[in-house]
């Protein structure tokens, strides 16, 4: 309660931290989908709808220590298989001191609860943080996806955005004496 009334207060704050993951959801600004490592392009409609379906999943789900951690290799791997749904946010943002400016968590009917992996500036590692369903599994938003006339016209000729053209390129200095003032680029991918 401390950090909501410094924030109210006025006081600055550089990340807004939060106890519930549903309480982030307000300060989403994208939704993204993906279907097996590609980011599917959704109409207005569909974008309306699955905003919708993440919200209606997050309703009385409960926010517990989650033992997982990922890593961005793992993150790479995993996201090539399914659906995954990415909500982006426009400032680094906390939940129980775990920060993040986007979450991504996998969409699979029977699950009951799931992990949301945290990702900051395009890198996911650490601990995930763990959204329990209570008595609810992710039936409703798999169908939606499973549905999207968006998913459904996927083809494979169909060039679709590819996940891993995403990351983030790095500027990192060479301090050699041969090259000072030379610029190197560091695909953050290649990080392990």
């Amino acid at each position: 309660m401390m950090r909501i009334l410094f924030f109210f207060m006025g006081v600055p704050m550089m990340i807004m931290s939060f106890f519930e993951a549903i309480d982030v959801l307000p300060y989403v600004t994208n939704y993204n989908l993906m279907v097996d490592g590609k980011v599917v392009e959704l109409s207005e409609t569909e974008m309306q709808g699955l905003q919708e379906q993440v919200v209606s999943l997050f309703e009385g789900s409960r926010t517990m220590p989650a033992f997982g951690v990922v890593s961005n290799d793992m993150y790479q791997e995993d996201v090539k298989n399914g659906y995954f749904v990415s909500l982006k946010f426009d400032c680094p943002i906390q939940i129980n001191d775990l920060p993040f400016d986007e979450l991504v968590f996998k969409v699979d009917k029977d699950f009951q609860g799931f992990n949301l992996m945290r990702g900051m500036n395009g890198i996911f590692q650490g601990r995930c943080i763990y959204i329990d369903l209570q008595d609810h599994n992710m039936t409703n938003i798999f169908e939606y996806i499973d549905n999207l006339e968006s998913v459904k016209n996927i083809s494979i000729d169909e060039p679709v955005e590819d996940i891993s053209d995403e990351a983030e390129q790095i500027p990192t200095e060479d301090f050699s004496d041969d090259n000072k003032n030379e610029v190197v680029v560091d695909n953050a991918t290649d990080r392990k």
